[in-house]
């Protein structure tokens, strides 16, 4: 067991032990639960031993568009699909795997636009698919395996403002794959790839601006998680233009509990992953009731594990701004996108 998954179950039992139980969940409540929350498992499976392979499966991502798990002989990617090119859709991944017999991370963004900036004539951009290889080298490698924590969110393309537009639902996706036998015969090769999708239809959670008068007319977000307290998203514009930090850029949680705990991981860039990704494990701050608050990475990844009252709530972030262009400001702008997981 790594470091950082060590540190998240002492803190997690540490936290369960101290907070006990917890009330127990109403038929009704659980029941909404199941209504709000949308789960898919997609497989892809095969061998090349068997006379029918299926080399690629294609989930739903509510609102948004699909995803789809390809690995063939010559091709092993994801691939993101948006119904609207004009939105600005972003598929981020922390994706975990082994190079040069070292475990490595790097955090990965695959975007689907037509609008790169507020500058853009619209004219450029991409087509409406974008995608993330599995593979390290032009030639597919005999044997890969790994993982991938992600997050699929859509909003306003980047030349329009985003604070007050109605928000797309938020996906979490875990994936795994494993492949070998591909510098061999059809018969020696074999594949998996294993997906879960995660979207609360009724928490739509994430601020988005594109330009600092955009950022006024919204630049946070409070959402009350049940059992837990209130979530607080807050990415603001370095308005002074100093690069110095004047405005927020954090999460954190005014918990319902003093005696709730939270495991926060965050990734950014490319590289070993003890490196790459720092963790912290805290309880409440007596003085403000609050869990954090965490800074928000100026481009990458976190993941939250908060516990209070014996029930667990986990939650990915993706999260990407430029706060500080004094020269155009129009060109400011924030994507923070969170997804239970």
């Amino acid at each position: 067991m790594s470091r950082m998954r060590a540190l998240a179950a002492a803190v997690l039992a540490t936290a369960v032990v101290v907070c006990g139980l917890g009330a127990p969940t109403s038929y009704a409540a659980r029941k909404k639960d199941a209504e709000d929350l949308r789960v898919q498992r997609v497989t892809v499976s095969w061998n090349g031993s068997a006379k029918k392979k299926v080399f690629t499966r294609t989930a739903v991502v509510p609102g948004i568009g699909t995803l789809t798990l390809v690995c063939k002989p010559d091709n092993t990617i994801i691939r993101l699909h948006a119904f609207d090119r004009t939105a600005e859709t972003q598929m981020w991944m922390s994706k975990y795997e082994t190079k040069n017999d070292r475990a490595v991370v790097a955090v990965k963004t695959a975007r689907v636009y037509r609008y790169a900036t507020a500058a853009d004539n619209g004219r450029g951009g991409t087509g409406k698919f974008a995608s993330e290889g599995l593979n390290q080298r032009g030639r597919i490698e005999n044997h890969s395996s790994g993982h991938i924590h992600g997050v699929i969110s859509q909003r306003p393309g980047r030349h329009r403002s985003a604070a007050t537009a109605a928000r797309k639902p938020v996906t979490s996706f875990d994936l795994s794959w494993w492949w070998t036998g591909f510098e061999h015969p059809m018969a020696w090769r074999s594949c998996r790839i294993d997906a879960t999708l995660r979207t609360r239809l009724d928490q739509r959670v994430g601020v988005s601006w594109h330009g600092v008068d955009d950022a006024a007319r919204g630049s946070s977000q409070v959402t009350t998680v049940p059992g837990l307290g209130d979530l607080e998203v807050r990415c603001e514009p370095d308005t002074l233009g100093t690069g110095a930090g004047e405005g927020d850029q954090t999460i954190a949680v005014r918990a319902a509990s003093p005696e709730a705990w939270a495991y926060v991981e965050t990734v950014q860039a490319e590289g070993p992953v003890e490196n790459q990704v720092d963790d912290v494990a805290v309880g409440v701050d007596p003085e403000t009731d609050t869990l954090g608050p965490f800074s928000l990475p100026r481009n990458g990844m976190m993941r939250l594990f908060l516990t209070s009252g014996g029930v667990e709530r986990r939650f990915i972030v993706s999260s990407y701004y430029v706060v500080n262009n004094e020269k155009r400001p129009e060109l400011n702008l924030c994507e923070v996108a969170v997804a239970a997981f």
